[in-house]
């Protein structure tokens, strides 16, 4: 009797271990599955997220540019700055400003710069007059070897993007108008679909960001170049590791995920990082919808989705000046009112071009119309 007792107290005994290892397989294979599906969630996501951001700089960038080329046709105000008429200018300017804000409500900062980098005027404020620029805007160098116009991420005073047009009259510069843009759309665009975006400048830019230099440190290696923060926001930041969101582009830290993208300016330089933050709530409700539509999260029109693509595609053709690029992208989005101004700057950029150029241009565009996929 004491034998059989033994004989099943020692079968049991298999049997519940068996069990265990079998609990132990399954849960393994259920939290393997379970941190895949998480992590194909975590890269799509952070794939859409650059797309977005691109979709979006892009539109600053752009607006930006399409004020300052109308600016920089503005004969009144080429004519204040060759006469040094710093009144005069600043009249001029702000008045083409305050009537954009009237008929469009949208907020456009301007400055005219003069030809040996000082300040000429600003539409807001004219207390800056006669401030030299040129150890804040190495930037402005490019002009010395390039005639043509340029809208990109650059440090100033401020981090910002800013859009650049030369100004001349006949072959002499005057100087140049600028557009300045601090990523206010590209925010309120992320806050509207409720993701934090963070603006990071790289600190060994401190000295020439002097607008800036109050603003909160981020570890060892940033800026926030945000306007609107938090204490939280500040702590959160200070918590991550950089090398491994960098080295990831996602990351998780105190039940939010983090997500980076690298800011470049002009040069293709690094000069900092966007920062995407979104909650573990987020991350679950994507990582659970059914939907794969690539507009889900991020909703991007159909014709958002395109114009990326198509200006990606564009990246393969050989052009002469970023600028000339930006030129063929936008020629569907000029308003019929710059349409003239438009053309005829469009004309005088393909006449710089040979035929076998223009040939290789077309044909990289014609091909950029075709997107592959089903966009629903």
């Amino acid at each position: 009797m004491n034998l059989r007792i033994v004989d099943f107290l020692g079968k049991k005994k298999t049997v519940t271990a068996v069990f265990l290892v079998i609990l132990i397989v399954l849960g393994a294979i259920f939290w393997s599955l379970r941190q895949q599906k998480t992590s194909q969630t975590l890269e799509h996501l952070s794939d859409q997220l650059s797309l977005a951001l691109d979709n979006q700089l892009d539109k600053e960038r752009e607006t930006a540019l399409r004020f300052a080329l109308i600016l920089g046709k503005n004969t009144a105000l080429g004519a204040a700055l060759e006469n040094n008429d710093e009144d005069l200018g600043f009249k001029i300017l702000s008045e083409v400003m305050e009537s954009i804000k009237t008929h469009t409500n949208v907020l456009i900062r301007s400055q005219i710069i003069t030809s040996d980098y000082i300040i000429f005027t600003r539409s807001w404020d004219s207390s800056y007059a006669g401030m030299p620029l040129e150890y804040f805007r190495p930037d402005l160098l490019y002009f010395q070897n390039h005639r043509k116009p340029r809208s990109e991420i650059e440090v100033g005073r401020k981090l910002g993007v800013k859009a650049t047009v030369p100004i001349y009259n006949k072959a002499k510069m005057l100087g140049f108008v600028e557009v300045l843009s601090f990523f206010e759309p590209t925010k309120e665009y992320f806050d509207r679909l409720g993701i934090d975006l963070y603006i990071l400048m790289d600190k060994r830019f401190y000295d020439t960001a002097v607008f800036m230099q109050e603003n909160p440190s981020i570890g060892k290696k940033y800026i926030l170049a945000n306007s609107k923060y938090t204490q939280k926001d500040i702590k959160d930041l200070n918590g991550i590791d950089y090398q491994a969101l960098k080295d990831a582009h996602a990351v998780s830290h105190k039940g939010k995920y983090f997500f980076y993208e690298p800011m470049k300016n002009g040069e293709g330089e690094i000069i900092g990082a966007f920062v995407f933050s979104l909650t573990q709530k987020q991350i679950s409700n994507y990582a659970h919808s059914e939907q794969e539509d690539i507009s889900f999260l991020i909703p991007l029109s159909r014709d958002q989705i395109y114009d990326t693509m198509a200006k990606e595609s564009l990246g393969n053709a050989i052009f002469q000046t970023k600028y000339d690029k930006e030129l063929l992208y936008m020629k569907d989005i000029v308003p019929p009112e710059d349409r003239d101004l438009y053309l005829e700057e469009a004309r005088e950029r393909l006449n710089a071009y040979s035929k076998e150029e223009l040939i290789g241009i077309m044909l990289n565009y014609k091909v950029s119309k075709k997107v592959q996929g089903e966009i629903r």
